[in-house]
This record gives structure tokens, sequence and C-alpha cells, in this order.
């Protein structure tokens, strides 16, 4: 993974000097190493420190996004809501005056890891990238995606900052990453599975695939931990058939509709506000991983990671029907 630790061989000292009152890093105690992105960080915050916010916001376009505005526009922004983006944005320049000082170990801590991470994955995947397509960026609104380039290429974004925020459990959420950046390049399933054309079985498979995966990469730990969520840890077994029955009556909703978004985010969206009754939010994952463990009952994992988008959605239909059968009332 040259590229990745090639970030811990730019010393970018000269950005640095001092620690003033926007909490640099104090580089005059001995050679310090800075990826590039923690350097972009500290130049931007030593000039918007403690600024209003619409200055902020100039400095953060300018140092930030422009140097990188395909990626920006393409993957960080990709459904892009300016007043939504803009709130983000005041909320992240508020909680930068803590997480500052945190910036560089904590870039240099993903860098690592991303590569050690990329190691163990690749004994499950021989096939994987030595040298993933990975950005480490800053950005609210999201912690890890992967994602398109403007010019069609898959890429995997992980938000340092988002991360740090959240004291993100590093091994759970990089091979699952990691993972859906090597299914868009080798089944070309994309964007998680929200994909134009595609219906919300693809999703359901492709978080589902993704979270089991981490559980094989990390071991040892629950459903709420593999899930990022404790309470989708506590959902009860026994619900399984009424849940997969509830997907059902969505799974033919389209993956990606700006005009009805209601059926995706039933299922997938995080947030304060409950979208169903009686299931707590992102009730997909939960469901992904209990189709992919039955899935696994008949298939090798590589035959299921090698399936394309039309045979994925159809298997799983046919699990999600298998599984709503399983008590009365099923269909």
């Amino acid at each position: 993974m040259r590229r990745l630790r090639g970030y811990l061989a730019a010393a970018c000292l000269a950005l640095l000097a001092g620690t003033g009152s926007a909490d640099t890093p104090d580089m005059s105690a001995g050679m310090q190493y800075m990826p590039p992105v923690a350097a972009q960080f500290y130049t931007f915050w030593r000039q918007a420190y403690g600024r209003p916010f619409a200055e902020q916001e100039r400095l953060w376009d300018r140092l930030v996004e422009a140097p990188r505005r395909d990626l920006y526009a393409s993957v960080v922004w990709e459904r892009h809501d300016e007043a939504a983006r803009r709130r983000q944005l005041q909320r992240r320049f508020a909680a930068y005056v803590e997480l500052a000082p945190r910036i560089l170990l904590g870039t240099q801590n993903l860098i690592a890891s991303v590569a050690a991470q990329n190691e163990r994955f690749r004994r499950l995947f021989p096939g994987a990238d030595a040298e993933p397509p990975v950005e480490v960026v800053l950005a609210p609104g999201f912690d890890a995606k992967s994602g398109v380039r403007g010019d069609g290429r898959p890429v995997l974004a992980l938000a340092v900052d988002s991360l740090l925020l959240e004291r993100a459990d590093l091994d759970v959420v990089l091979p699952h990453e990691l993972f859906h950046l090597y299914h868009a390049e080798h089944a070309g399933i994309r964007n998680d599975g929200a994909m134009p054309g595609a219906d919300l079985t693809l999703p359901l498979f492709e978080e589902g695939l993704a979270t089991y995966v981490s559980s094989q990469l990390a071991p040892g730990r629950s459903d709420g931990q593999w899930l990022l969520q404790d309470e989708l840890g506590t959902i009860a077994p026994q619900r399984q058939a009424d849940i997969a029955r509830r997907f059902l009556a969505d799974a033919s909703a389209r993956a990606v509709d700006p005009a009805h978004p209601e059926a995706f985010r039933r299922w997938f969206n995080a947030g304060a506000r409950p979208y169903q009754d009686g299931l707590p939010n992102r009730t997909g994952y939960w469901l992904g991983l209990q189709l992919v463990r039955r899935l696994r009952q008949e298939h090798d994992l590589a035959e299921i990671a090698a399936w394309p988008p039309a045979q994925a959605m159809r298997r799983t239909r046919e699990a999600l029907r298998a599984m709503a059968a399983a008590s009365p009332g099923g269909g």
C-alpha cells in the first residue's frame, strides 16, 4: 500500500510553525510526519478558527474542497443539498474547536489501520487490490462510504474527523468499507447497492454482506457491534419472519428515487426520528445480515460475493420469501 503509506512520508512542517489559538500540533519537539489531509486541515483551521461562519465556509471551499473538487462533488456531497451542507459544515466547524488537536494522530492511525486491515482482507479475498483507491478526507455527514468518481472509478472515502468524533471501531468499520470497494470493482455493485435501476433488495444484500465480512474479520463481537448500533443487536431472532414480510412490501421500490425516498429511508437511514413503528432505524442492515447468514448455509462466501447485481437481487428476493414463510402467515 505504497500510496497510503506515502502519506506518512509527506512532511509538511512549514505549514504548522507554532501552535497558536487554533490548536495546531507542536512540531518543535522533534520530527513528525504530516499526512497531507492533516496538513490541509491545520492550514484551514489556523485561518478559520474564531472567524464568522461565512468566512470559515469560504476558507473551507478554497483550502479543503477546491484542491479535490471531483472527489467532493461526486462522493462527499453525492446528493447535494446546499442548505443541508451549510448546516453540517456549521456544526462541524464548532466541533473542530475540541477536535483539532486530535486530527494529526487520528489521521496517522487511520492510514496505518487501513494498511493493516487490507492485508487481512486480502487473505479472505485474494483478488482484492493491494493498493485500494482509498481517500482520507475531512467531511461532515458520513464517516466512511464507497462511491464513484466523476470519471466512473470506484473509491472509498474515509472522513477522519467523523470517525474520530464517533470513536469508531476501525476493526469493524474498515473491513465493511473495504468490502464495498472490492464488491464495486469485482461484482459491479456500486454505491453500497444504491444504484440506478436497482430495487431495495440490492442495498439489503450489499449491506448484509459487508456486515457479514466484518463479522468474519473482527470476531468475538456482538451483532450490535458489527452493525454499529447496539439497538439493532437487541432485535429478537423470532421477529425475522415478520420483518422479512415487512421488507418485501417495500422491496420493489427503487434504491435511488429522489422523488420518493421514503422506502429506502425506512430501512437504511439513521437519525433521531424513527422511520417506522416498532423497529429501530437501519433495520435493513440487521435483516441483511440475517439474510446473508441464511445464504451461507448453501453457498460459499466467494460465490456470493461474485454475484452480479441482477443475480444478487433475484437470490435476495428468493431468500426473503423463504424467511417470511418461516412462520404462520408468511408468503
